[in-house]
This record gives structure tokens, C-alpha cells and sequence, in this order.
């Protein structure tokens, strides 16, 4: 049995895709700038390739490293992965995705490491092979974490995990940044001063099909002339999405804004938030909008129908149904004192059960479960210890 000096703090390292402002990267983020450090060393791994979140990190002091692997299966990086593990002497190595898992597993044990995995949705994992690789994989790991009962479900029935080593740890947002009042003027955010605004943030790529989310508004435009589409975030889709919407002759009342880091101040000013995604787990931009009091119109995908039920909290739609999604939004924008109310029980929701301070207690706990089992001698501390987290 290894005993750590228990002066020291175990080294966690997560390994992402890239440090982009996606869901997996930035839980990630949040979990190395709140986890204590007393108990946990925080360092994070982007597999491919960098972006906005590093600058986070750099600014909170947590080392990063940029591995820069490309398309296709790299064999070099395994050994890659297995030096940077032993040589910065990690002691829990935790993945986001199948892909990081399946490059990283081999080595965080060959370096003496633990390792964790957690899996943000289900739909990457259908295809057989994807099935069989993360069966190959599984027994390489001390834990798995699944971001919502369907994808447990999914884990034990579709894949064959055992459910014994999977714990349900739902991701959350932080209640005290994303607040319902603005807290800067639109004109200093760009934000159009005398309109109604119906806001998207989201990848612009395939699976969140702004396609449909931009034949809807065509839809609601004829019958708002005071209505405009925010769309915040960037991809590979842009310049298609840009077509589509000339195409559509809405060209001039949709606002592409691109990558923003001040989303919490952006999502206030949002009369009503949509999200048309074809997949999804459990996404963040919904939990957001949700903790700001905004009624939110999504498609019932993944985790989504769990936080968002109908005429409660906002409104599902089919996926790939412009229609259905146009219906909602109108019935959004018609009746603004029922979307205000559904928008108030979604902040209560979201401060209930989605908070990102929950999320960070569930983690330590599980953390610090797996020290407990490899014998980590780590300090005991009592709730009048706890160091308030580091914030961005």
C-alpha cells in the first residue's frame, strides 16, 4: 500500500478533446478552479488541440499541456500520455470521452495512476465499435461517472457495464455568476437596444442543427417584426449558417456574435432561450440560461426532457421539427408572463439540484473514495476548513 506524504495534495490531471468552451472542457475547467487544493493538485491535458479556456487556466495558475494529435488513430500518443503521467507524477488521471480514454488508459496505469472517466452523453457511443472499445477500456478503470440516468442506463444496458462502478454526477452551473438581473446595458454587450431577443448559444456544427433553429425563426419573424435571433458561438457550420439565413431572407435580424466569453452577462438580455441540438447529454448552455431565469425552448434529446418539462420549466420539441420549434417560440414570445414563470422555476431548479457547487462536492466525494481504496493518505477536513474555491 502507497501512503502520500500527507502534507501533499493528490496531482489530478483531466484529459480533454481541446480547450474550447465546450461542455467536457469546460466541467473540467470548473473542477480545477474549485476542487481544494489541500486535496487535489489540479492540471488539465488538451489531447488535440488548444483555445479560449487556456487563458482561464494560465490566469488561475493550472498547468496545461497541448498534446496536438490529429485525425485518426495516433499510436504515438499513448506513449506520449504515459511520460507526461509518470514524469509529473499524477495520481488520478480523469477523461472526458471515449477518445480520450481509449489514448490515455494504457499509460495512467503503466504511471501508477488511478484512473476515472466520465461520459457527457450516449449517442457518440451507439455505433458497435464504439460500444466495443469503451468495453475494453472499462476494466482499465477505477470509476466511471455518467452525466445522467440515461446515460447510465445506456452504459449498463447498451454497453454492458457493471452499474456497481458507475455514479450518476449531473453537471451544474455556478448560481452566483449566471443571475436572472442584467448586469451590463445591451448596448455595451452589441445586443440590439429596442428589440425582443431570442438568444442561442451552442457549437456551430452538425449536431446542433441551426439549421432547423433558423427555418423556425423565419417562422416567427413573419409574425414578430420586433423579434431577433442572437446567436453566440462559432464552428465549422458558420459561413453555411450565414447562406442559410440569406437564403431565408432573415439575413438582417439574425446576429451571429461568435465566441463570447460573457455569456453571463449576454443571457439575461434573452427574452427567450432555444436550443435545437439533434444530441445532446446534459448541456451546459441550457443549465445557464436556465440558473438566469430564461424560458428555454429545446429539442427532447439526452438529458434534456430531465430539467426541461413542458409548460414547467420551458419547452421540448421534437428534433429536426422547424415547425414544432417555431410553435414554441411564438407561444414563448405571445404569453410573456407565463414564459417569465416558467423561467423563474427553472432558476429554482437549477439552484436546487444543478448548482456547480453540488457538482464539485459530488466529485470530491468521489475522489476521494478512490484515495480511500489505493491508500492515500490524504488530510481529513472539516467543513469550517474548506477554502473558498478560485474563481475565473
Amino acid at each position: 500500500m502507497w501512503t502520500m506524504d500527507s502534507a501533499k495534495s493528490a496531482h489530478l490531471m483531466q484529459v480533454v478533446y481541446s480547450l474550447v468552451l465546450g461542455g467536457s472542457e469546460r466541467l473540467a475547467c470548473d473542477l480545477a478552479l474549485r476542487l481544494d487544493p489541500r486535496r487535489n493538485r489540479s492540471s488539465i491535458c488538451a489531447l488535440a488541440h488548444g483555445g479560449p479556456l487556456a487563458g482561464t487556466l494560465h490566469n488561475a495558475a493550472i498547468p496545461f499541456h497541448i498534446i496536438g494529435c490529429g485525425p485518426g488513430f495516433q499510436w504515438r500518443v499513448v506513449p506520449k500520455l504515459y511520460r507526461l503521467f509518470r514524469d509529473n507524477k499524477v495520481d488520478v488521471v480523469q477523461t472526458h470521452h471515449l477518445k480520450q480514454l481509449v489514448y490515455s488508459a494504457i499509460g495512467a496505469r503503466l504511471a501508477g495512476a488511478a484512473l476515472v472517466h466520465v461520459e457527457h452523453e450516449h449517442f457518440s457511443l451507439r455505433p458497435p465499435r464504439a460500444r466495443w472499445l469503451l468495453r475494453l477500456m472499462a476494466p482499465l478503470c477505477h470509476h466511471i461517472v455518467a452525466i445522467g440516468d440515461d446515460v447510465k442506463t445506456f452504459l449498463v444496458n447498451g454497453v454492458g457495464l457493471p452499474a456497481a462502478r458507475i455514479t450518476v454526477i449531473p453537471n451544474g452551473v455556478d448560481v452566483a455568476r449566471y443571475q436572472p438581473e442584467p448586469r451590463r446595458a445591451r448596448d455595451a454587450l452589441g445586443l440590439r437596444p429596442h428589440h425582443r431577443l431570442i438568444g442561442h448559444v451552442a457549437r456551430l456544427e452538425p449536431e446542433k442543427d441551426q439549421v432547423s433553429l433558423l427555418q423556425a425563426f423565419r417562422t416567427v419573424a413573419d409574425a414578430h417584426p420586433d423579434v431577433r435571433l442572437v446567436i453566440v458561438g462559432d464552428g465549422s457550420q458558420r459561413r453555411e449558417l450565414e447562406r442559410a439565413a440569406t437564403e431565408l431572407g432573415v439575413e438582417g435580424r439574425v446576429d451571429f456574435l461568435g465566441v463570447r466569453e460573457d455569456v453571463p452577462d449576454l443571457l439575461p438580455h434573452f427574452d427567450v432561450f432555444v436550443l435545437s441540438s439533434s444530441s445532446e447529454g446534459l448541456p451546459l448552455s441550457i443549465l445557464e440560461a436556465m440558473a438566469c431565469a430564461r424560458p428555454v425552448v429545446a429539442t427532447a434529446v439526452g438529458e434534456i426532457s430531465r430539467v426541461v418539462t413542458n409548460g414547467v420549466t420551458g419547452m421540448t420539441v421534437p428534433p429536426g421539427n422547424a415547425p414544432a420549434l417555431a410553435h414554441a417560440m411564438s407561444m414563448m414570445l405571445d404569453r410573456p408572463a407565463w414564459a417569465a414563470a416558467m423561467g423563474a422555476a427553472a432558476r429554482r431548479l437549477v439552484e436546487s439540484a444543478y448548482s456547480l457547487t453540488r457538482v464539485v462536492e459530488q466529485y470530491q466525494a468521489l475522489y476521494a473514495s478512490v484515495y480511500a481504496a489505493r491508500g492515500y493518505d490524504l488530510p481529513t477536513l472539516g467543513d469550517s476548513d474548506i477554502t473558498p474555491p478560485r474563481t475565473r
